[in-house]
């Protein structure tokens, strides 16, 4: 009996949660050999790598390297006991964290006058009145952050979006860094829309890239659950 033979079923997930549950069954057992601190770096680095690809605009390697971002981002987030699914509907309940408009946000030339609090109160409302409306799938979460952004990030360039996702990265670190959870997720939730709109400016379809490097197998070793000499 294989692998694949087995009881767990082996199958392309459809929603962002069962992504999570995939990378955990493929990769669980090799990330413990990371800190959490060495953890946090590795995803550090592949965001590095990002960088590298943006400034010299080699498109290609997006394909490849935003699924690699998206797995470590995965490994972090269960490392620290995050449902991602969660901590996206959390800060984007339908509409822009921090304008709170629905469509065509305008954060990055305007500056929404919304006090914490008061945010915070209609943040609260909107997850319960457009919970029939919460995305699941991977594909419906960047249509909703392509709904909320895709018309703001159109007129920058691919590696100034590429710097959002760094430094999202480093405002996870000092949110980590304070043991402030809850800023944690606010952050991971983050780096996930920036992600998101990276991909949508050069229309790739996240979910579409993830699973073809991570088709429910290691991309090195191929196998099901990491079987990988050292750490991958």
């Amino acid at each position: 009996m294989t692998q694949r033979d087995s009881a767990v079923a082996l199958i392309r997930p459809k929603t962002l949660s069962g992504y999570q549950e995939m990378f955990g069954y493929i990769y669980g057992k090799v990330n413990k050999k990371y800190s959490d601190d060495a953890l946090f770096r590795r995803l550090g680095e592949e965001i590095s790598k990002l960088m590298e690809i943006a400034r010299k605009d080699y498109r290609r390697d997006f394909l490849a390297q935003l699924p690699r971002i998206y797995s470590w981002w995965n490994a972090f987030a269960s490392r620290k006991r995050i449902v991602l699914q969660e901590a996206l509907w959390h800060k984007y309940p339908g509409v822009c964290g921090h304008c709170l408009r629905e469509q065509n946000c305008t954060c990055g030339v305007e500056h929404p006058d919304i006090s914490k609090e008061e945010k915070e109160s209609i943040l609260r409302r909107l997850r319960r009145d457009h919970a029939n409306r919460e995305p699941f799938s991977i594909s419906d979460h960047q249509s909703l952050h392509a709904r909320l952004y895709k018309q703001q990030n159109a007129r920058i360039m691919p590696i100034q979006i590429a710097a959002h996702v760094s430094e999202e990265w480093g405002e996870i670190s000092e949110e980590d860094r304070h043991g402030n959870w809850s800023g944690i997720c606010n952050e991971m939730a983050d780096v996930a829309s920036w992600i998101f709109a990276l991909a949508t400016r050069l229309e790739i379809s996240v979910e579409g890239a993830v699973w073809n490097l991570y088709p429910y197998e290691c991309e090195k070793c191929h196998k099901d659950v990491c079987e990988c000499k050292g750490v991958v």
